[in-house]
């Protein structure tokens, strides 16, 4: 670059020209010139339905006896790479983006308010929702007792801690036992629709953590009896860096595990838990190398 105006300062030409060598700004540039080459043409889809096209041409395929070509050619549109490629083809084609989402019931209670009642659709995999319940002592209402950070309702932003859940998928849980409102939540598959009565003041949401510590113990959370769902524990070993993402529960606190892939919270006992269970004497203190924020204790089995 010798004709820029700072070509003599040699960081910043270093600076550029490691930034424009850089394999990946290539292809980002092609894709750019691509889309652009795209919104010139204003391309019109010649069919908007090809997934039905091809499921009409294997029944056709099938009805008949078939050719090499016609066997190969039968094989290639079964196969579900091209059939999903086809639906996402149709998808673009008719413009279909917006998500579409369920009518409100038209059962609601009339002892409740139109407005305290939220009809909650969240969309997820196999993944657990992210959230435990409890029952409340005093009215048996069934309340969020914890969202788990990175889960489907964290990152859905419209399920708080306190909301009172009143239906999952249309099934009343007023009257369930908390382990018959998991297993339902549990094999809910692709979208699961809540009804809940928003807490009176729905809490802040959790502010990002820069605690770290270093396990001194290994903990297993299926071995643990005093945690209140096994599913959420987050297992580790010996000498594993945790990042603590909450402690606003005294019990039990929210931790990712520092280099893992999964991006979702898990529970870990708390410092004054532990306290309480194993006693001060067993309390081990460890510093992380790079911060300045001391370990919090652990249970399990020392190594």
């Amino acid at each position: 670059l010798p004709y820029l105006p700072d070509s003599n300062h040699k960081e910043e030409m270093v600076f550029l020209r490691d930034i424009f060598s850089e394999r990946s700004l290539s292809y980002l540039m092609k894709i750019h010139e691509k889309l652009c080459h795209y919104e010139r043409q204003s391309p019109v889809p010649v069919l908007h339905s090809a997934s039905a096209l091809a499921e009409d041409v294997i029944e056709e395929l099938q009805t008949a006896p078939m050719n090499t070509d016609e066997k190969e050619l039968l094989q290639l549109l079964s196969t579900p790479h091209l059939r999903a490629m086809l639906v996402v083809h149709d998808t673009v084609a008719q413009k279909n983006f917006d998500p579409v989402l369920p009518p409100l019931p038209d059962n609601i209670d009339d002892d409740f308010d139109e407005e305290s009642v939220k009809i909650v659709r969240l969309v997820k995999n196999k993944e657990p929702l992210g959230a435990t319940i409890r029952r409340d002592e005093h009215t048996g209402a069934v309340i969020v007792a914890r969202i788990m950070r990175g889960g489907a309702a964290d990152r859905s932003g419209l399920v708080h801690v306190g909301d009172e859940l009143r239906e999952v998928n249309g099934i009343a849980v007023l009257h369930k036992r908390p382990e018959e409102i998991s297993q339902i939540l549990a094999q809910s598959q692709g979208s699961i629709t809540l009804k809940i009565i928003p807490a009176i003041k729905e809490e802040d949401r959790l502010k990002d953590s820069k605690v770290f510590m270093r396990a001194l113990f290994s903990y297993n959370p299926k071995e643990d009896k005093a945690i209140p769902c096994q599913e959420a524990g987050l297992p580790f070993q010996r000498r594993h860096i945790l990042e603590v993402v909450s402690q606003d529960d005294p019990t039990w606190w929210q931790a990712k595990r520092v280099g893992d892939t999964n991006l979702r919270a898990g529970l870990i006992p708390s410092k004054q838990f532990q306290e309480r269970l194993v006693g001060e004497r067993a309390v081990r203190w460890a510093w992380a190398s790079d911060v300045s924020t001391a370990m919090a204790p652990f249970r399990g089995k020392q190594q």
